[in-house]
């Protein structure tokens, strides 16, 4: 008998202080299927990142029409109102933007206080995309915000900054501010492979659960074969970070809509140039978080029913198939 309850308090414990919201199955032969909905609802009209949202589709007018979708995501970004089921977040968080904003105090700390948010609406933290966004910040008012130690990627943080952060969820958790003393720290890069090839970036990757790289259909990123997401160099960086034991997430978008380069589902010959090309589609630790908020012309697609293949919703069914459900439709 004592030897039952031992084992029911290990695992109670094993429990309370693990760095996820779910325990990861190692009889799961694919990973997750995360979406960053936006705009959810009409106030959030007012964004204007790649031109003004004005009179763009919302979430909540799918209200609905996505039982697929909102059975089967598994992880959702920003949004816990909508259909969707699950209650696993994933968020982007920027260290190094100010001093006060990265106080070690934990009453004080900008990341602390994002996951008191979360958890106070029931949403259960599964990853936290995490870098120094210098080259953004200084163009937004953060007129402090400093590199990391990589001139070659600014976004990857230093050894100091992950030890910091866990000391960070540690005293949190000690003053019970937050209901775990660890969490995944996902590190958001910029170049698709750097991280990958200089050995002076190991040692901070091995203290963190994985690596997040985004994928663009915009700007640098276009064309594919040639731009600075090219297939090869993408499939490198992943490839690496599944050998290390780490968790890779493709962070793709956002996407095209109806402009001189689109054609019908580009969006999804993108996936599956990329799965051609060596990207493993279906691995336990190998993520895919769509980015699709409206940007530039895909301003313009449609946010729903999933019924419409074209619609934002309706590719996340697909991906959800192609991931989770072997392609099966």
């Amino acid at each position: 008998m004592w030897i039952a309850v031992i084992s029911v308090l290990s695992l109670v414990t094993a429990c309370s202080t693990s760095p996820t919201a779910a325990s990861e199955s190692s009889e799961q032969s694919h990973g997750l299927v995360g979406l960053r909905p936006l705009p959810r609802i009409a106030a959030d009209r007012s964004g204007n990142h790649g031109g003004s949202w004005a009179g763009t589709p919302t979430y909540e007018d799918q209200k609905g029409n996505y039982p697929f979708v909102a059975e089967h995501l598994d992880t959702v970004f920003g949004w816990l109102d909508g259909d969707f089921r699950t209650k696993r977040v994933f968020f982007e968080y920027y260290w190094g933007l100010s001093a006060a904003r990265d106080v070690l105090d934990p009453d004080k700390n900008g990341l602390i206080k994002t996951i008191r948010d979360w958890e106070s609406k029931g949403g259960l933290i599964e990853h936290i995309l995490i870098c120094r966004e210098y080259l953004l910040a200084i163009h937004r008012g953060f007129k402090g915000a400093q590199p990391g130690p990589f001139t070659e990627d600014t976004r990857i943080l230093s050894s100091q900054d992950v030890d910091d952060i866990r000391k960070l969820f540690r005293d949190a958790h000690a003053k019970g501010l937050i209901k775990h003393d660890n969490y995944k720290l996902i590190l958001m890069v910029e170049h698709p492979s750097f991280f990958a090839e200089d050995t002076r970036v190991h040692p901070v990757i091995a203290k963190m659960e994985g690596v997040a790289y985004e994928c663009h259909q915009f700007n640098r990123h276009w064309p594919l074969e040639t731009g600075w997401s090219k297939p090869e160099k993408v499939v490198k960086g992943a490839q690496w970070t599944l050998a290390q034991g780490k968790e890779y997430i493709f962070y793709f978008g956002p996407i095209i809509w109806k402009s001189k380069q689109y054609h019908d589902f580009i969006e999804r010959d993108w996936l599956e140039t990329y799965w051609r090309a060596g990207l493993p589609k279906r691995h336990p630790r190998m993520h895919y978080y769509l980015n699709l908020f409206p940007n530039e012309s895909g301003r313009g697609r449609p946010v729903g029913p999933e019924s419409d293949p074209h619609s934002i919703l309706g590719f996340t069914k697909w991906v959800i198939e192609e991931i989770k459900m072997n392609g099966v439709h």
